[in-house]
């Protein structure tokens, strides 16, 4: 097994080990960074815990399922990265002692519940990645004042809540939860400028006025059937509304788009594209239009390329 005289520094890495255990393997307590993804470790083991000066531990893709184990962790208060994802966890672990946490990292677990982090011991947090667990709630994140990116994809959400105090969030991901609506939730928000909300329950796009620095709109898989709201966001550069209701394509006439998602809905008119279409004639490099009626007949084509002489994608084709 590898010991510290193979690995100079403060940095080890032992990544794709397939270890069942850390028995065999010398920790020096100089480390400040350890990376054990792709092992098969399902507890913290004594000489884990003992290290009191990592600053990032990555323990991704193995077996660990008891939250109090981290709690034990001896490198609690200088521990600026931890990241937990893919593992058995079933509760985040009390996070109290963790005075320096910067990002956390816990997605692919069987988590519930974000109520363990009004624990946290550090109001400094910038990254919290909890996707694809079974949190029903957005709670408990009113001391994380300084957050920067809040990932939440792939859980049972079904209300935008929680989110008053987080008025540094740039990124907000809730991707494929279970939400019907947006209302007032964004209302603090006015620097976010990334926003999901693919494979929800939205019937409509309203409550997105307050977040005027969003650069980045991503809504697929929703039933939405009416483009609104959109004049408030004229910092807008990506809009994906894929896979809606949507019938015509409208307020587009504030924005300078570069990416425009907008297949497989249900607009018509070719004509009422080209004039929807004029405002962003010098900037849209990329639209996507298939699957919806006017994108059938044999001009479809050539009539979008000549109504947006900077196109570079068309569809699933590149233009030349």
């Amino acid at each position: 097994m590898a010991g510290p005289s193979e690995h100079p520094g403060a940095d080890l890495d032992l990544s794709n080990a397939h270890m069942p255990s850390l028995e065999e393997v010398e920790l020096p307590q100089s480390l400040t960074s350890l990376d054990l993804t792709a092992n098969r470790l399902r507890s913290l083991e004594p000489c884990l815990r003992a290290l009191t000066g990592l600053r990032k531990l990555c323990l991704r893709q193995n077996l660990v399922a008891e939250a109090a184990e981290v709690e034990a962790l001896g490198c609690a208060p200088v521990l600026e990265s931890l990241e937990l994802r893919d593992n058995q966890l079933r509760a985040l672990p009390s996070l109290a002692a963790f005075t320096s946490l910067r990002c956390l990292e816990v997605s692919y677990n069987e988590v519930r519940s974000l109520a363990p982090l009004s624990a946290l011991g550090s109001t400094q947090l910038t990254e919290l990645y909890a996707a694809c667990n079974k949190i029903t709630a957005v709670e408990s994140l009113e001391a994380l004042t300084c957050l920067q990116v809040l990932e939440l994809g792939g859980n049972r959400v079904r209300a935008i809540e929680g989110l008053a105090s987080l008025s540094l969030l740039q990124e907000l991901w809730l991707g494929r939860n279970r939400i019907a609506e947006i209302g007032g939730g964004l209302a603090a928000l006015s620097t976010l400028r990334r926003l999901s909300l693919q494979s929800n329950r939205l019937t409509t796009m309203a409550g997105l006025v307050h977040c005027t620095a969003l650069e980045e709109l991503y809504l697929s898989h929703n039933g939405i059937e009416v483009l609104e709201g959109l004049e408030a966001l004229a910092s807008l550069k990506i809009l994906d509304v894929a896979n809606n209701r949507i019938r015509k394509l409208e307020g587009l006439e504030h924005l300078q788009l570069t990416d425009l998602w907008a297949n497989d809905n249900q607009i018509e008119s070719l004509d009422e594209v080209e004039v929807a279409l004029g405002s962003q004639r010098t900037c849209l490099t990329c639209i996507y239009l298939r699957g919806n009626p006017c994108a059938a007949g044999t001009d479809y084509k050539l009539r979008i390329k000549f109504a947006l002489p900077r196109l570079e994608q068309l569809d699933d084709n590149p233009v030349s």
